[in-house]
């Protein structure tokens, strides 16, 4: 038996009709009716076949968990656990950012109490003061907010938050340019932590590699989760001579704590003689104006699939990647009763520069 073959589990009609084959092949006195379902010996094979497919199952798993490569959920879990100092999946992280609340000439004074002002985008994100101050008659006030529930979807553009759900007569409120203080993030996937895994070997040499900085990047020493999720390594002497540049990204942004974190990290780390410079990526912010046919289809379930595909699309483009103009396409012709998905003519790949990271903001159109 081939390795391969102890991960190929089958399922219990397989093992069912490998066993009714058997018996309809061998010597037997049973007729034909006997294999009937609800019949007695039908039942039984029922009941055998799922004991001996479930058996298969569990070898699978059992297999595939001996492999950083193959071993998946619980079973990865334990795997990295094990094997690789202690290593656990990361958990999902809540955005924290800052807001600005402006009030109107005649508008005011409000005392504002932390966790008193809940905001939001016109999506429906919400979020909740985490600090409390006075908003002035008619002046300004910044204050930290924290996501309601965690997850990269919380890490908004720029003047996406803009709903008082707290009525204040007379006041707006937005987030500004370097709003996000650190970063939410999803539960981490398999795929990272099987990544932050084969980056533990570099980080055993001397010396300071690629992979070495890249792991570094990754990690903090508060003993916090690390919201980078993405990270490019400039090791061709960007800014001369002994000089390397680590650039960060998260899904979705990445804030200026988890920055200050790597960078405090790797300081603590490079060779003395290394110019480090470790930084943010710059997002670039890319409009992907579909218009969709699918008729008698549920728009709102397909416009939600697309989104998720988008998402997904923008957590594997690199930074200084490129966005490929037929992968938007594929993402977007994924769902159940799509016909056909388009994108502008005019819109091309999106090669990104050096220190770019993809945000992508979906719009739809429907005809038909």
């Amino acid at each position: 038996m081939a390795l391969a073959d102890l991960f190929r589990a089958r399922d219990r009609d397989q093992v069912k009709a490998r066993m009714l084959s058997v018996l309809a092949a061998g010597d037997l006195t049973m007729t034909a009716t006997d294999y009937l379902p609800g019949s007695t010996v039908r039942t039984l094979l029922e009941i055998e076949a799922e004991a001996v497919a479930d058996v298969e199952r569990t070898v699978a798993a059992l297999a595939a968990s001996g492999f950083l490569a193959t071993a998946a959920g619980e079973w990865l879990d334990a795997y990295v656990d094990s094997e690789y100092g202690n290593l656990v999946r990361q958990a999902a992280l809540f955005t924290v950012g800052r807001v600005t609340l402006t009030a109107a000439p005649t508008s005011g004074p409000y005392d504002i109490p932390a966790g008193g002002l809940w905001v939001g985008t016109l999506s429906g994100l919400k979020y909740v003061t985490t600090e409390g101050g006075v908003l002035p008659q008619g002046g300004e006030i910044t204050l930290g907010v924290q996501a309601e529930s965690p997850g990269s979807a919380y890490n908004v553009p720029v003047s996406a938050i803009r709903v008082l759900h707290t009525p204040l007569p007379g006041v707006t409120v937005r987030n500004l340019t370097g709003w996000l203080t650190s970063a939410g993030r999803d539960r981490e996937s398999d795929d990272s932590l099987r990544a932050r895994a084969r980056g533990r070997w570099p980080e055993l040499g001397s010396g300071a590699t690629r992979g070495a900085y890249d792991a570094w990047a990754r990690r903090r020493d508060d003993g916090q989760d690390s919201a980078v999720t993405q990270v490019r390594v400039l090791d061709q002497h960007p800014r001369g001579q002994g000089t390397v540049d680590v650039i960060l990204w998260g899904e979705g942004g990445i804030g200026t704590a988890d920055v200050a974190a790597a960078r405090a990290y790797i300081e603590a780390r490079r060779p003395i003689n290394d110019d480090v410079q470790v930084y943010a990526a710059t997002a670039r912010n890319v409009t992907i104006a579909l218009t969709l046919f699918a008729p008698g289809a549920d728009h709102a379930r397909i416009e939600g699939e697309i989104t998720t595909n988008l998402a997904a699309l923008q957590r594997d483009t690199p930074i200084g990647g490129v966005l490929y103009r037929s992968a938007i396409i594929e993402a977007a012709m994924t769902p159940a009763g799509m016909v056909d998905a388009t994108l502008p003519a005019a819109f091309t790949d999106v090669t990104l520069g050096t220190a770019e990271a993809a945000v992508l903001t979906p719009s739809f159109t429907w005809r038909g």
